[in-house]
């Protein structure tokens, strides 16, 4: 990576900035997880949770990297439906989604009644070596894998929390069908040790290599990136940004660079009408952990 170039993680401001204008405005992921919520978690996985719990006794829920939290609170209203106490530990290490989530979680206070949460600004490298050995009924990892150092040992560490009868949870970009993912894996001098270019056939290779049974849920998904193509495009500059995790990109980078980098764009996107997009299809590795 040429040295003016400098990625996301080093400027945890910009990247909440961008990630979120990114999400909301561009991508429309909270759309997307919450008719996958309706359609996958409320009813395939929520009824498959084999935990029995006392009248006071809180369910626990672990999310790493939950963001702002719009797909957490989603989660949990669909938990309250079958545990009315919830415990939400979040392990975070973005002051800025951190604060969102806050505030989040209190424009919507009537509809998480029964959820405390514990936020912790961590890594989950950080939060593992912290030694906590709480353990929990639901974790969850919802596209966050890709800045762990080792997601091998990060996923059997999120494993070994869940309590049996538990769930884990993890989502990534489809190995198959991600235009995205393939676009990324194909740019080497984009890449830094601080995002892992990892997508759901890693996690079932890992969990296939233990004999670790799981269930696998498809989610199409699409990206408007037409105004990337657009050189006058504020909007479009901010999801190049985000598409090569790279600050400021179109200011930073080669001419050469960028010329590569939109080939690619156009390479693994569709032009439907007037507008291109990307398919950005994730997967959701689903672990029910047996009980002992």
């Amino acid at each position: 990576m040429a040295s003016k170039m400098r990625s996301l993680f080093h400027d945890p401001d910009y990247y909440v900035k961008t990630f979120h204008s990114y999400y909301a405005d561009i991508y429309n992921k909270f759309d997307v997880h919450a008719s996958w919520a309706d359609r996958v978690f409320g009813e395939k996985i929520v009824p498959q949770i084999r935990v029995t719990l006392g009248e006071k006794e809180e369910f626990r829920v672990l999310g790493i990297g939950s963001g702002s939290g719009e797909t957490d609170v989603i989660m949990l209203t669909k938990l309250l439906q079958r545990f009315p106490l919830i415990n939400n530990r979040v392990v975070e290490p973005a002051e800025g989604h951190i604060a969102m989530y806050k505030a989040l979680v209190q424009s919507k206070a009537h509809e998480l009644h029964g959820v405390n949460c514990d936020w912790r600004q961590q890594t989950i490298d950080q939060y593992e070596k912290a030694g906590d050995l709480t353990k929990f009924h639901f974790v969850h990892a919802v596209q966050s894998l890709y800045y762990v150092e080792d997601p091998d040992r990060s996923l059997m560490y999120l494993y070994n929390l869940v309590e049996p009868g538990g769930v884990l949870l993890v989502t990534l970009s489809s190995s198959e069908k991600s235009q995205t993912h393939r676009f990324r894996v194909g740019l080497p001098s984009l890449q830094d040790d601080l995002f892992k270019h990892i997508a759901t056939a890693n996690i079932r290779d890992s969990l296939d290599r233990r004999g670790i049974p799981y269930a696998e849920y498809a989610q199409p998904s699409r990206i408007d990136v037409t105004k990337c193509f657009d050189p006058s495009s504020e909007e479009g500059a901010q999801a190049l940004d985000v598409l090569t995790h790279i600050i400021k990109f179109k200011e930073t980078a080669s001419a050469e660079l960028q010329a590569e980098v939109m080939q690619r764009l156009a390479e693994f996107s569709d032009k439907r009408g007037n507008k291109v997009v990307m398919i950005n299809d994730w997967d959701a590795v689903v672990v029910f952990k047996p009980m002992e």
